[in-house]
């Protein structure tokens, strides 16, 4: 059984020390890692650079009696030059991942076009809560609730739905 603790340390000798000798030993362009827990997004500069570090982490991680979560890994064309790109193969708007609860999406900034990465709250998770906070207020309303007397319950309902809200969002 691993805790939190053992499994950073864990993870910092199997992924991080090895990836920081295969980015110096192995790969042409710049690789970025970044790694929270066991969650982990990868950028490399070029497309055969991360082809062949996925090849050899799954062995690595095999070595170590562990895998990659097949729903969860993916090579995806990311970053400013991803969407001219995609324009000219006529593939569409550049794909999406997921990472610590938010949606990360490549665009434009307003003011001077330059690249920018949005971070959006994963739709799920958001449907999820929204649904969670829906049945809190109905319990709320039922137990204290008396008929014929809803209209006083209105603005307090809405109050807490308010604060439960900013607390959820908060954590």
């Amino acid at each position: 059984m691993f805790t939190i603790f053992d499994l950073r340390i864990y993870l910092h000798y199997v992924l991080d020390v090895w990836t920081e000798a295969w980015r110096k030993k192995v790969a042409q362009g710049d690789v970025i890692i970044v790694r929270y827990a066991d969650d982990a997004v990868l950028g490399f500069q070029c497309r055969e650079d991360a082809d062949r570090f996925l090849e050899q982490l799954r062995e690595r991680l095999r070595k170590f009696g562990l895998q990659l979560h097949p729903d969860k890994t993916r090579l995806i064309e990311f970053g400013r030059y991803a969407a001219g790109r995609r324009k000219k193969r006529r593939e569409g708007q550049p794909e999406t991942f997921n990472f610590l609860g938010f949606t990360r999406i490549g665009g434009r900034s307003r003011e001077k076009g330059y690249f920018t990465v949005y971070r959006k709250t994963i739709g799920k998770r958001m449907a999820a809560k929204l649904k969670d906070i829906r049945q809190k207020l109905r319990q709320h309303g039922s137990v204290r609730g008396v008929p014929g007397n809803r209209h006083p319950y209105r603005a307090p309902r809405r109050a807490e739905a308010r604060r439960f809200w900013l607390r959820r969002c908060r954590v």
